[in-house]
């Protein structure tokens, strides 16, 4: 077989697919503060001669390749050094690779390399995304085989500081096993913690000499209303109902007055989930008192976890109430698509551990993830990634989901299945907050309603198309947005852009209506690029009638404003709370927008320093995630997190430098101090799913660091009000202590039994004359060595090694 110039068939698109392996290399990221150099090595494996023809190779890239030129010349760039190849930005993080009459052969069995320049820097293999694939005009794409693939094994190594640093000043190098012995050190390994709960009740009497046993013979008495919460007791214990109170052998659910008593001075803003818990093996007895129903659940899951594994309960007598009413964990769908039953299995666990509101992002540039009727292009175009450059059929492959619908990049929610998610957090008292961002990251919603546009108009249905339009069609302006989208701003000045906005509100609302209904609608509202809107004449119709200043140039921020009055009028009408990021409610110089138009006053904790799931564990390219925020966030890190004082969690630089509290306050002129503690409703993590394509993935980022949110969200910590942070530092470690414990030795086993999959860190180790010590984060845990590979053996106290050798923990 031999490639012509032009006309290329099936069979030769099939060919290079199954053929033509492709390897990517970071190369350097230090020979400019601004970019990186990286290197793509194409081989031919097979039997015929690769040559220049009409085919092109599309993948995505995260950082824009060669924008020096690409930003200005849409139609392609021609790599410099005679490599023969053109480079073209698509959209978004997607880019083809396409040959030239310059491009030289590639004989069967011989390789062709050639160099790009890409923006800021790369320093993980998770930067790099799977299924490139390679087509032609008329034909159908083919995924390259070797990059089909979530272990990327296509993606050189990260083996030297060109390829792992950020930039010259980065001080971040992997760790070695000694700096992670010496970063995990644990003085005490406490060996047995059975009756340690997470989250930290407010006051514990326990008496471990005493306990019970629930058999089958015991039964379950629950005051009216309680039913729900009995159901899930009797499932988890394996029990039946009874209907007569006091009795041996019964635990009882009630909902009557419980006193919480105060520690250092502390007050809990959210009483009507305070709960007691007694177990009387006296009188062989359990009860649990709630303020409400929530706070019986609540009582519930810390007898769950009271449990032995020989199906103990201790005597116990518990006073307890959250330090924040908003404890929330966030989860993205919308970059990839995560199916109902692991959400529902998130919605479980967060329920296990205390959580009570679940931030679910349904839509962004990627994706539109939640059926409205009376818009079904919604789904059948937003919610689906293919290779389609007309996008008629569904929105183009992003983030590594390859030319088909069949990965985590395509999928949807119907009503029905939205509805069984609302009724099982409702269970699990959890109160559901969707998100649908705009006017940014408005990618798939726009493309959506420009099929329906083109479907209706076919038609004859000319006021109907244009009645849900989110873009003005001769609209000129150019931006790009930070993940490089040229189409994502959802225009403001558009009447049809309330329509379309209104219609989904009604819709959500509809669907809430008879299971958990909406109080807050999550507008998002964030990374609207500059650029957007200016050539728009309805914008600069409306700029004119309102008089809005551009003083400063920021029509996209002027009118951001503007969206946030609209759509706040519309979320009144509906009797809802607004919700959005941080930088969806100010400008372009962190003024924040007039906060009277918000019902809310209220704020969420959710700094991506600490709170940001979807960043590394640690600083190692070899780790998934993101690092914009911070080199990266380990389990301990967000334990240590203290959301009423957040200039006391400074500790270090972007670059890996120590930073004081002092220096930053004085660089920055001042530090205030939290006037009204009040305010701060709670806290929530994050986890954003751009690097994130499976469940494994999905709660591997997720687990553990999860239970250290939840323990600092319900929990306050004595370490927390104290001044001098040497003190502080030292029985914050103390309690990281006790809580490392509590991890290796009970919480990761009932993880083990859900069948919820967590992130177990490699292990550190010192070795001095022959003898290792290692250590695992977690105490518990075990670690083993190898010295081939093959054959493990259990590292004790004893262990005496020579030469290289391999370590695990299990």
């Amino acid at each position: 077989m031999v490639y012509q110039l032009t006309g290329a068939v099936q069979e030769d698109i099939d060919y290079l697919a199954s053929n033509m392996e492709v390897r990517y290399d970071v190369l350097n990221n230090l020979k400019s503060e601004t970019t990186f150099l990286s290197r793509i090595t194409l081989s031919n494996k097979g039997q015929s001669v690769i040559r220049q023809g009409d085919w092109a190779v599309y993948f995505c890239n995260i950082r824009m390749a060669e924008s020096r030129y690409l930003k200005h010349n849409p139609a392609g760039y021609v790599l410099p050094g005679n490599y023969g190849i053109r480079f073209t930005h698509i959209n978004g993080c997607l880019h083809k690779f396409e040959t030239t009459t310059d491009f030289r052969d590639i004989a069967a069995g011989s390789s062709f390399t050639f160099e790009f320049v890409a923006d800021y820097w790369s320093v993980a293999r998770t930067d790099v995304m799977p299924r490139w694939y390679v087509t032609a005009e008329g034909l159908s794409p083919r995924v390259i085989k070797n990059t089909d693939d979530e272990e990327l094994k296509f993606v050189g190594n990260f083996d030297t500081e060109e390829k792992w640093k950020r930039f010259v000043a980065d001080r971040y190098n992997p760790y070695t096993p000694k700096e992670r012995y010496d970063k995990y050190y644990i003085a005490h390994d406490l060996e047995s913690v059975q009756y340690k709960i997470i989250p930290t009740p407010v006051e514990m009497t326990l008496e471990t000499d005493n306990h019970v046993i629930v058999e089958s013979d015991w039964k379950v008495f629950d005051q009216a209303g309680l039913e729900s919460e009995a159901a899930l007791l009797k499932e988890k214990l394996k029990l039946s109902s009874t209907t007569s109170t006091g009795g041996s052998k019964v635990i009882t659910l009630v909902v009557g007055e419980v006193a919480v008593p105060t520690k250092n001075g502390q007050q809990f803003p959210s009483m009507h989930e305070s709960y007691s818990l007694d177990v009387d093996p006296s009188k062989d007895a359990i009860t649990i008192m709630g303020n409400s129903s929530a706070g019986v659940f609540y009582g519930l899951q810390t007898l769950l976890g009271l449990q032995s594994s020989e199906g103990r309960f201790p005597e116990v007598s518990i006073k307890d109430s959250p330090r924040y009413a908003y404890r929330g964990m966030h989860l993205d769908v919308a970059r990839n698509f995560v199916a109902k039953e692991h959400v529902l299995k998130l919605l479980d666990v967060m329920a296990m551990y205390k959580l009570n509101a679940f931030h679910f992002h349904l839509t962004d540039d990627e994706g539109w993830r939640l059926e409205i009727p009376g818009l079904p292009e919604l789904t059948e175009v937003g919610s689906q990634r293919c290779f389609d450059l007309k996008e008629q059929r569904g929105i183009l492959s992003q983030l590594g989901s390859g030319p088909y619908n069949t990965t985590s990049g395509s999928g949807h929610y119907s009503v029905s299945e939205y509805k069984e998610i609302l009724r099982y957090a409702n269970e699990r008292h959890i109160q559901v907050i969707p998100e649908f961002d705009m006017p940014g990251h408005g990618n798939a919603a726009i493309k959506a309603m420009q099929a329906r546009y083109k479907k209706l108009l076919s038609q004859g249905d000319k006021l109907e198309a244009e009645k849900y339009l989110l873009v003005e069609a001769n609209d000129t302006s150019r931006y790009l947005s930070v993940q490089y989208f040229t189409d994502d701003a959802i225009n403001p000045c558009l009447e049809s852009t309330y329509n379309f906005i209104d219609h989904v509100v009604k819709a959500l609302v509809d669907m809430h209506s008879d299971t958990q209904p909406l109080t807050t609608f999550h507008f998002g509202g964030d990374e609207v690029a500059q650029g957007a809107w200016i050539n728009s004449a309805a914008c600069v119709g409306l700029v004119q009638r309102l008089n809005l200043s551009n003083s400063d140039g920021s029509i996209a921020d002027k009118l951001k404003d503007y969206f946030v009055q609209r759509v706040s009028n519309i979320t009144l009408n509906y009797n809802l709370q607004l919700a959005g990021w941080e930088d969806g409610l100010m400008d372009v110089n962190n003024v924040p927008y007039n906060r009277s138009l918000l019902k809310n006053s209220k704020v969420i904790m959710s700094q991506a320093t600490h709170l940001y799931f979807d960043h590394p564990y640690e600083p190692d390219p070899e780790e998934r995630g993101y690092y914009w925020a911070t080199r990266f966030t380990d389990t301990r890190k967000v334990f240590g997190f203290m959301p009423d004082d957040l200039f006391a969690n400074v500790e270090i630089k972007r670059t890996g430098d120590p930073l004081t509290r002092e220096r930053l306050c004085e660089t920055e002129g001042a530090c205030p101090v939290l006037a009204k503690k009040e305010n701060i409703a709670g806290m929530q993590g994050h986890l954003w799913t751009e690097t994130v394509r499976s469940r494994d993935q999905m709660f591997s980022m997720i687990f553990p660091r999860l239970l250290a949110l939840a323990e600092r969200a319900w929990h306050k910590a004595s370490w927390e009000e104290m001044d001098n942070k040497e003190d502080r530092d030292a029985e914050k470690a103390r309690d990281w202590e006790k809580f490392a414990n509590v991890l290796g030795y009970r919480e990761l086993s009932r993880l083990d039994r859900i069948g919820v999959t967590y992130r177990v860190p490699p292990p550190g180790a010192s070795y001095d004359n022959k003898k290792l010590k290692a250590m695992a984060v977690f105490p518990g845990l075990t670690i083993e060595y190898s010295t081939d590979s093959k054959n493990w053996k259990e590292v004790d106290e004893g262990t005496n090694v020579e030469g290289k050798i391999k370590l695990r923990t299990r």
